[in-house]
């Protein structure tokens, strides 16, 4: 019975060791895991950032686009009053006689291409084989204060005793400006009764 008395095992050292080695491998893992939950809280951090930018570029684009398309409508609305207004002047000026007339009449037996507006004459030209007749036209339309505007003209001939030459040449010289002065609308008017 007296072996077992001699012999004492000191464990506290040891134990101070073990304890002291597994708070160090728990510290340890504990510092790696907060890393990792760190650099994964700053990856969604900036894929989240990377997502609002996006999305806030998108929504500037529509945005600018939707802007856009209502200054758009508004210019475009803006300008179909401003072609009903000038529609209501031409009309109004109609019915008070303000009417470009183009006529081919007869002075000293020469063919003459005459202009008149409001029954005032502007402007004449003798009809030769020479005369340049779209030119003498677009001069007297140029010359008309309301030359962006809407233009309302009559050609007024007499069928019977009018060169056809001429009057073809100026039909054809009144079609050529239209393509120029968007806003002029043409009669024509034969005073013999034969178109």
């Amino acid at each position: 019975m007296n072996k077992n008395k001699g012999l004492v095992i000191e464990l506290t050292s040891l134990l101070d060791v073990i304890l002291i080695m597994l708070f160090w491998v728990m510290m340890v893992s504990s510092d790696k895991a907060d890393q990792k939950a760190q650099e994964k809280i700053d990856a969604a951090n900036a894929a989240a950032s990377v997502r609002i930018s996006e999305a806030d570029s998108r929504a500037e684009q529509e945005i600018k686009a939707a802007r856009e398309e209502a200054e758009q409508k508004v210019q475009k609305a803006e300008s179909q009053a401003e072609r009903l207004a000038q529609y209501a002047d031409t009309v109004e000026g109609f019915q008070n006689g303000e009417m470009l007339s183009i006529s081919i009449t007869y002075v000293d037996s020469m063919e003459t291409l005459s202009f008149a507006r409001s029954g005032e004459q502007i402007s004449s030209v003798v009809l030769t084989g020479y005369s340049n007749i779209e030119y003498e036209i677009r001069r007297v339309l140029d010359s008309l204060p309301n030359k962006d505007g809407i233009i309302l003209a009559a050609f007024v001939y007499d069928g019977n005793t009018a060169l056809y030459r001429d009057v073809e040449a100026v039909r054809k010289a009144l079609e050529g400006l239209r393509a120029d002065y968007e806003g002029i609308y043409f009669a024509y008017i034969n005073t013999s009764g034969k178109s």
